[in-house]
């Protein structure tokens, strides 16, 4: 494995792509870059990589922590879903392949989840009009024989069972636990959101489509985009755009669901699981498309500690994309800009940018930092009306793109970042590394007391 890594990595010496012009309409709220592993304020650090593959934007969780152990999970260069294991405290690691013969295509990568003390990966081929190549679409996944998903005795290949619909399969998996019940979200056969869910992790409920796009989108014109995430009392927090940003002017929007319910931020019902597919005309309204905001895109949402829903995305302008963050203040939807989003991946002006769930005042974000393709951590403790920077990649001859913190780490002085970089011409041709940057946890500038009153 040693010289296969090393061999990776020498094919990696490939020049970033040009500096772009910097990035209109954005404003700068923080330009405060701290170099966290050389300069003044260098810190201890270290980076490991994980294995030769790549993932997503929109199949998670990536990477999830159980104790010392984090696992992440990645596509191959061979089309191969691998599993690395990594002990932060004691540097032990084990790397395994859990699918084979998938195609080489970076929509194929597993999500993790822990759900009755086992590790569930799931996986599934990019699927549409005309991937994957041999038509025969499924969504599998495999559950550890251990707890917390220890060691590499796993159970068999299984496969969910799904409805053959518009024949257009299965893709981004997005597990999420809420109380006894895994959820499987994904886009399904007709290329909406789609669930299923089940309680023994065999036995599976009858799936079905939950959104629906606007009243005359038909499925070749649009697909929906989606994020999820559970929050502590048990629901399910969700943001939707109408489609990809390339060929639709979206709207970016949110609702929650509990107990068979699904409920705007403000508290007020949208609608049952009797209801079910919802429209995304009857969801809450996070930001309506405008030629000045943009078109929204969902990249993570959050639960805060302060019992408020978060949501970071991208949003187009022009040519352009802004990273934005858009926070519930208790009476409407507030969106701010973050940073330019940057870069050029593939046709994407956009790196990719994430919550760190254990406090999402935190993101990881990817961006242009004096041309190169760079990884950044911000923190924000004023809602996001300003953001503090630290830089974790610097002078970088390769991209480095969609970071992500891994999920369920508690460890509150450590920081684990984890993402991809290498060279990539497609989602389908790539010779990436997914990398784990491992440091101390930053400290940002301590907030401002508020002013006395007068």
């Amino acid at each position: 494995m040693p010289k296969l890594i090393a061999l990776a990595l020498a094919a990696l010496a490939i020049a970033a792509a040009p500096a772009a012009a910097a990035e209109p309409g954005v404003q700068v709220l923080s330009s405060d870059t701290r170099m966290v592993d050389k300069g003044p304020d260098a810190r201890a650090a270290a980076t490991r990589t994980v294995a030769p593959c790549t993932w997503s934007y929109f199949g998670d969780p990536r990477a999830v922590a159980y104790r010392d152990w984090i696992h992440t999970g990645c596509i191959s260069t061979d089309g191969r879903v691998k599993l690395d294991q990594y002990n932060v405290k004691t540097g032990r690691s084990r790397l395994l392949t859990l699918f084979r013969g998938l195609e080489v295509d970076d929509h194929n990568n597993p999500s993790l989840v822990l759900f009755r003390d086992k590790l569930y990966a799931f996986a599934s081929e990019h699927a549409g009009y005309v991937y994957p190549r041999h038509r025969n679409s499924r969504m599998e996944y495999r559950v550890s024989k251990r707890d917390g998903g220890l060691g590499s005795a796993w159970g068999p290949t299984r496969t969910v069972p799904l409805e053959t619909g518009c024949g257009l399969g299965y893709t981004y998996p997005n597990p999420v636990v809420s109380g006894k019940r895994l959820f499987l979200f994904m886009r399904g056969p007709c290329w909406y959101p789609y669930l299923a869910s089940t309680k023994d992790g065999r036995r599976w409920s009858t799936p079905r489509t939950l959104v629906l796009p606007q009243e005359g989108s038909g499925p070749r014109n649009v697909r929906p985009y989606a994020k999820y995430d559970a929050a502590p009392d048990g629901s399910i927090l969700m943001t939707f755009s109408d489609g990809h940003p390339g060929s639709y002017k979206n709207n970016l929007y949110y609702m929650r669901f509990k107990g068979g319910r699904f409920y705007k931020a403000d508290g007020s019902l949208i609608g049952t699981t009797r209801d079910l597919p919802l429209r995304l005309s009857a969801l809450d309204m996070v930001q309506r498309y405008s030629a000045s905001k943009g078109r929204p895109w969902p990249m993570d949402i959050a639960w805060g500690s302060d019992g408020v829903p978060s949501i970071v995305y991208s949003s187009r302008v022009g040519y352009d994309d802004v990273f934005r963050y858009a926070r519930w203040d208790g009476s409407r939807w507030v969106t701010r800009p973050i940073s330019p989003a940057g870069g050029s991946l593939f046709g994407y002006r956009n790196g990719g940018i994430t919550f760190n769930h254990a406090d999402p005042r935190w993101v990881v974000l990817a961006r242009l930092i004096d041309g190169r393709h760079e990884i950044e951590v911000r923190h924000t403790g004023d809602q996001g009306r300003t953001w503090q920077t630290f830089q974790l990649t610097h002078d970088s001859e390769v991209l480095n793109f969609r970071p992500v913190f891994p999920r369920g780490i508690t460890d509150p002085e450590q920081l684990v970042v984890v993402y991809v970089s290498g060279a990539a011409s497609s989602f389908r041709s790539y010779r990436t590394v997914v990398n784990m940057r491992i440091d101390k946890a930053l400290a940002p500038n301590p907030e401002p007391a508020p002013a006395p009153a007068p």
